[in-house]
């Protein structure tokens, strides 16, 4: 992620805000949306799309029709859509293509979360998969939800021939199904998902074409992202780093990544990292991750190996993890800083029972091992820098897991489609640790749910408590209550517009006398930082409204914002009116073009009431995000609960 801070005087406001508004009106008008209606239909009697050929007995009474002078009228693009629904009603082969190609665009003034993602397949299940064919879209001028018709302007066929797709086999090696299997609606659910999740994959859908009572065909589509890119995290002139990646090296869905940070106060700057990641191994969904850095005082180097629990059918998964650090320490504090060397092993397993298929219902047991071996480290107390400790923790895990999803668009992504889980999590760990000091028993349990309220919008919840007991005595505990909430999608003329809101709440007790919680960005107050204020309670409140343009220009899109948060921080035995609060409110725009691997650049600009004391303020912060995820009810490896 790259971040540039900007400091400006009050005159500079309104240029500032006129400069962003501009910005919609070069753009043009494009519908940001699930499905976007054909507005061009092609008079001739076949379509070619790469290798899928459709023949004119199939598609004529649907591509015949008469091209129309383009009108823009609502009522007779409405009309439209019901002659071509009437005559594709004739014929079931027919009928399923106008579902998948041609959608009314009839504005609702509510958009809902009610259908789970398989809904589409379950008139199929049971049938018998005759053939898969792969479709690879293009990265630029082509669209998932109409991709028998490409339209790529001259700049966006130049850009294709510099990347290449995806090969076919590695979309092959990442399905769950085969041909000759029957159709499983979860199954084919779960795929899309799988595939969406690709890093090198923008978008995919999987379409089923009856051909007799019994069988159907199944065609793959995906559209690629243009995988080559870079970041910049900018500091100042004598700190940051540049980062260069390609997230599918000649279109086999590798990574490669180099990494340059500088900091004239370190030594060895720069410094530089390098890591190559390899995605499902041999098809069994195992992941590979090699990486090594050195520089600005600090050497790393090591491996992963992971295998989550890729859908609803998987049993086992697991992971090993190693890394060696060496740098130095001074702990703030000493004069001259000691040798520090790590070597981290880590080491999980998984299994999983299926006990309901259609509610993806799964109890899972976990066991973990973790060898924090700091060889050497200077000398530290039994209560304090816990990551600098020499210990051994083995935890085991039960969890009960409810998971579904439902599949909708314009929530953290700018039109993709995005996967939102629904369920329950219920997760119990309990452990021992071993460490240098000391030997003491791990115990945690965690509650989630998630689910969409009709009328409303989507509720997420959870609830955790945990905390090591040596003897009489918990060390290292942690409570945290939370919940988060966005609308359904309202229309405002061509705009679209979510509200969101997250409440959070964490309580440490017993924690290290080095352990304290902040108030920063990753809680919503982007421009704060203020390293004298601390507790072992926090409180904070965030409400965001979004406003997605239905501008699109060359693929950018924009999303206009408004916020206002609310944070409060204070001791263990204090009351929430005895400790410190910071507020904020602003409003900013995202630009994001999910074509590309690059983060969403953001431009925000803040203000913050009844400051504390020695804050460190900027009211113009212009950022790369990262693309938020919703959390999952998926419980992991057994772990510690996080106090930050």
């Amino acid at each position: 992620m790259w971040l540039i801070k900007i400091k400006y005087g009050k005159g500079s406001v309104p240029l500032i805000f006129l400069a962003i508004f501009s910005l919609n009106g070069i753009a043009y008008s494009q519908e940001a949306s699930v499905k976007k209606p054909l507005q061009h239909i092609n008079p001739t009697g076949s379509i070619t799309v790469r290798n899928i050929f459709v023949p004119e007995k199939i598609y004529g009474s649907l591509y015949n029709t008469p091209r129309a002078p383009v009108i823009n009228h609502a009522g007779i693009r409405d009309n439209l859509y019901d002659s071509l629904r009437l005559r594709a009603s004739k014929y079931l082969l027919t009928r399923k293509l106008y579902d998948y190609v041609i959608v009314s665009n009839k504005s609702n003034p509510l958009i809902q979360l009610s259908e789970s993602s398989e809904t589409n397949f379950l008139p199929y299940s049971g049938k018998r998969i005759r053939k898969i064919d792969i479709v690879r879209l293009n990265v630029f001028g082509s669209d998932i939800n109409n991709p028998f018709d490409p339209r790529p302007n001259k700049l966006e066929n130049l850009l294709n021939k510099t990347h290449l797709n995806t090969n076919e086999f590695i979309i092959k090696k990442n399905l769950l199904f085969s041909e000759g299997d029957s159709i499983s609606p979860i199954s084919l659910s779960e795929n899309e998902r799988i595939l969406r999740e690709l890093p090198f994959i923008s978008d995919s859908r999987i379409v089923i074409i009856p051909v007799s009572e019994k069988d159907v065909d199944i065609y793959v589509i995906t559209k690629d992202v243009y995988s080559l890119g870079a970041s910049l995290n900018y500091s100042s002139i004598d700190k940051g780093s540049l980062s260069v990646f390609e997230k599918n090296v000649l279109g086999i869905g590798h990574e490669f990544r180099l990494d340059l940070p500088y900091d004239q106060e370190l030594p060895d700057s720069p410094g530089i990292g390098l890591s190559y990641n390899i995605n499902n191994l041999l098809k069994s969904f195992v992941d590979l991750n090699t990486f090594w850095h050195d520089g600005l005082g600090k050497k790393t180097y090591g491996f992963n190996i992971n295998r989550k629990l890729v859908s609803s059918a998987t049993k086992y998964a697991g992971g090993i993890s190693v890394k060696q650090i060496i740098t130095s320490e001074d702990l703030d504090t000493m004069q001259v800083a000691e040798s520090l060397k790590i070597n981290f092993q880590d080491y999980w397993l998984s299994r999983s029972f299926l006990l309901d298929r259609k509610s993806v219902t799964r109890f899972i047991i976990g066991l973990r091992y973790t060898n924090n071996n700091a060889y050497s480290h200077p000398d530290i107390l039994p209560d304090s820098y816990y990551n600098l400790q020499q210990y051994k923790i083995f935890l085991a895990s039960l969890s009960f897991s409810r998971q579904r999803y439902y599949k909708t668009n314009l929530i953290y992504g700018y039109g993709i489609t995005e996967d939102i889980p629904y369920g329950l999590l219920v997760d119990m760990t309990a452990g021992k640790e071993i460490n240098e000091f000391k030997e003491r028993i791990y115990a945690g349990i965690n509650l989630s749910s998630g689910h969409s309220v009709s009328p409303i919008g989507y509720f997420y919840s959870s609830a955790g408590i945990s905390t090591f007991f040596n003897g009489n005595k918990t060390e290292q505990g942690v409570l945290m209550l939370r919940t988060s909430f966005f609308s359904n999608l309202n229309y405002l003329g061509t705009y679209r517009m979510r509200n969101f809101v997250n409440l959070d709440y964490t309580r440490g007790f017993g924690r290290y006398t080095d352990e304290y919680l902040f108030i920063n960005k990753e809680h919503g107050f982007s421009g704060f930082s203020n390293d004298s204020i601390r507790g072992n309670q926090r409180l904070s409140l965030n409400i965001e409204s979004v406003f997605f343009s239905p501008a699109n220009f060359y693929g950018f899109r924009f999303a206009f914002f408004a916020y206002a948060g609310a944070g409060f921080l204070f001791g263990t035995n204090q009351y929430i009116t005895e400790g410190h609060v910071v507020s904020s409110l602003g409003a900013g725009i995202r630009i994001r073009n999910d074509n590309l691997v690059f983060n969403t650049f953001q431009i925000r600009i803040g203000f913050f009431p009844n400051l504390p004391l020695n804050s460190n303020i900027n009211y113009l912060c212009i950022s790369g995000e990262h693309l938020l995820r919703p959390a999952n009810f998926e419980p992991g490896p057994p772990s510690v609960m996080d106090y930050k």
